[in-house]
């Protein structure tokens, strides 16, 4: 290409008009990269530049939409977000995908409606979109009671994808049927429906994650048997049949089936099985498993949290609550257990501006086990003030330990400091709280014996003289 050429000439003159000009050495720091000048291009070079440019831009979108998958599979979905946000908006052959994978990102965070608006907000109408976003537009419509539409809806996407579905939609049909009080259509009572269930294993996968949703363990494990021996093969049928005996409470026939499974409800389902036996660290570990392989499943944070507490890692839970995503959660809950992870840690500056948050969410009205936090957190971080204060409030509330703190302040200038002090404590006899807390030979009391009341009345009267004829 002529630009090869021109640049090559123009390169290796300045390199030769350098070493005539500069006998010392070059300063490369000095060198700028040519800019190309478009007057010598034609119009065929302009626009293979232009298709070179496009091709590296459309490759670093294929790029990010790949890992925006990835982490939506992954169950990170407010890293896929941020990759999603850096995609061009304006480039339009990426819009529809950039929408759908925005509606499933609010799908799975339970945000029904800001999942359909990102479906209507690009035409998807289009049957070559349609196709992949009708279903999901069918289940945010059940999610929000939209019935309007909803069988219009239903019809098109039954009739423009069922060729596509190796189960025949039997997982919308059922939703579908539920949602408007159709009869049951669940199959698998009669020993005619065996042939119909088994038929291949996709279909036999959905059939009992069907029965799972509506509570029938125990007629999808008659049907087990009937299973041929290649399914077993498939670790995700296995993981489906080791949970349908852990619902029916036959958790050791279910260790069995995900002894050597990995997935996210495999280790949640081990993480349950050993906190029901006591071994919490097993437990602990099998949950941090699940959030490896699934960062926002919600059956692992909240199984882990009590865990955290028990187990003392408190720097785990504040990672958890980060990860805690709940809708009906409020947030001061989150915030005071946040809270005492910091102060179990005895981060106590930083926990005292969480309670400071804490006090203005609850307007100043702090509930018992707060106030109880307040005083003992101003106690750590030497404020007087605010120790007597809260200590006073839990005090009038039956706190025995606030009412002993609110006497304790009467004696110590500030009490913080004198608990963080590490003075020798002298006492004047050896091991005095040990003698405090044996019993001691009891020895009694010596006393003066006492005098009969009658005698002094005696001796009183006998001082009296009485003289015939004496007048007062």
């Amino acid at each position: 290409m002529k630009i090869l050429i021109i640049l090559s000439i123009l390169f290796a003159h300045n390199l030769k008009v350098l070493a005539q000009s500069t006998p010392a050495i070059v300063d490369m720091s000095k060198l700028k990269e040519l800019d190309t000048d478009w007057g010598l291009l034609d119009d065929i070079e302009v626009d293979e530049l232009n298709r070179r440019n496009l091709i590296k831009s459309r490759k670093a979108d294929l790029s990010t939409l790949r890992k925006v998958k990835q982490l939506i599979i992954g169950g990170d979905v407010e890293a896929a977000k941020y990759y999603l946000d850096r995609l061009d908006s304006k480039n339009r052959t990426i819009t529809y995908i950039k929408a759908r994978y925005l509606a499933i990102i609010h799908f799975i965070n339970d945000e029904y409606e800001s999942s359909l608006e990102a479906l209507n907000s690009v035409n998807l109408n289009e049957n070559k979109h349609y196709t992949k976003t009708c279903i999901l537009k069918i289940i945010n419509m059940m999610a929000l009671n939209k019935n309007e539409g909803l069988y219009r809806e239903f019809d098109g996407c039954d009739r423009v994808t069922l060729r596509y579905s190796q189960t025949d939609h039997y997982w919308l049909d059922t939703l579908f049927n539920l949602k408007f009080d159709r009869e049951e259509t669940f199959k698998g009572s009669s020993f005619a429906d065996t042939q119909y269930v088994l038929q291949n294993q996709d279909f036999f996968r959905i059939w009992i994650k069907t029965g799972i949703y509506l509570n029938k363990e125990y007629l999808v494990l008659n049907l087990i048997k009937s299973m041929p021996e290649s399914y077993y093969m498939s670790k995700r049928t296995r993981e489906l049949i080791g949970l349908l005996y852990f619902r029916s409470g036959d958790e050791e026939k279910a260790m069995s089936f995900i002894e050597d499974i990995e997935t996210p409800n495999s280790e949640n389902m081990k993480g349950n099985y050993n906190l029901a036996r006591k071994k919490y660290e097993l437990a602990f570990g099998h949950y941090k498993l699940a959030l490896q392989k699934k960062k926002n499943s919600l059956n692992a944070i909240e199984r882990s949290l009590p865990l955290v507490w028990i187990l003392g890692q408190w720097e785990e839970g504040n990672k958890l609550l980060d990860r805690l995503i709940k809708k009906n959660l409020p947030e001061r809950k989150k915030t005071t257990l946040k809270t005492l992870f910091k102060m179990r840690q005895d981060k106590f500056l930083e926990t005292q501006k969480y309670l400071d948050i804490l006090n203005i969410q609850y307007k100043e009205k702090l509930p018992f086990e707060l106030n109880q936090m307040m005083y003992y957190n101003a106690m750590r971080i030497k404020n007087q003030k605010q120790m007597i204060e809260y200590s006073n409030i839990a005090c009038r509330a039956m706190d025995a330990i606030a009412c002993w703190t609110l006497m304790q302040s009467i004696m110590w200038e500030n009490l913080g400091q004198t608990i963080d002090r590490d003075e020798e404590v002298q006492v004047t006899q050896n091991n005095f709280i040990e003698n405090l807390k044996s019993a001691q030979e009891v020895t009694p009391i010596q006393e003066i014996p006492t005098i009969d009341q009658r005698d002094i009345e005696e001796l009183d009267s006998e001082l009296v003289r009485i003289t015939p004829g004496e007048e007062n």
